[in-house]
């Protein structure tokens, strides 16, 4: 299911990719090859049969879908949002980066397709993005953090990760 999940994600992945190349310059300027290519293909590969990605995902990839126009957002820390004897519940930080030479940190990195997401959230196990993630006062004895709800949800692929050690990059979907 994952996959088919991911296939869907890819199309419409391709299909903004096509809407915004060919909003941004003529048809005659448009370069033959996609800039992100790389990525879809790795991405698709790397879910259909398990294998560990090729090399083929540099940073310029990155840099090509920024100047296509479309957000690039790097994975945080993850934080305990609620802990007590019976287990814990995370979220996963993401920031949105607009520093160029912000994107060959080692962290991981998503090109996002879909609504626009807040500069700085977190999302739920569930997939809910959340904003203004703050400890419970007064303290609990366990862990507890409270935080604003947003009616969006992030559906991500597993990022690539590149054998030369850079940004693992994968793609997220914004509904």
């Amino acid at each position: 299911m994952k996959t088919r999940m991911l296939k869907r994600l890819l199309s419409a992945a391709a299909l903004s990719v096509a809407v915004t190349a060919g909003a941004a310059v003529p048809a005659s300027a448009v370069p033959s090859a996609n800039p992100l290519a790389p990525i879809t293909t790795a991405v698709s590969s790397a879910s259909g049969s398990g294998s560990a990605a090729s090399a083929t995902l540099p940073v310029d990839t990155l840099v090509a879908a920024r100047a296509a126009g479309l957000p690039i957002y790097e994975a945080g820390e993850v934080v305990v949002t609620y802990a007590s004897k019976m287990g814990a519940y995370y979220a996963t930080e993401y920031r949105r980066v607009y520093d160029v030479d912000a994107l060959n940190s080692p962290a991981a990195k998503f090109i996002t397709f879909g609504a626009s997401a807040p500069d700085h959230f977190h999302v739920t196990d569930g997939g809910e993005v959340v904003v203004n993630m703050r400890p419970i006062e007064p303290p609990q004895i366990f862990s507890r953090l409270t935080y604003d709800m947003t009616p969006q949800t992030w559906l991500n692929s597993p990022p690539i990760q590149l054998q030369e050690g850079g940004p693992g990059v994968g793609i997220a979907f914004v509904r």
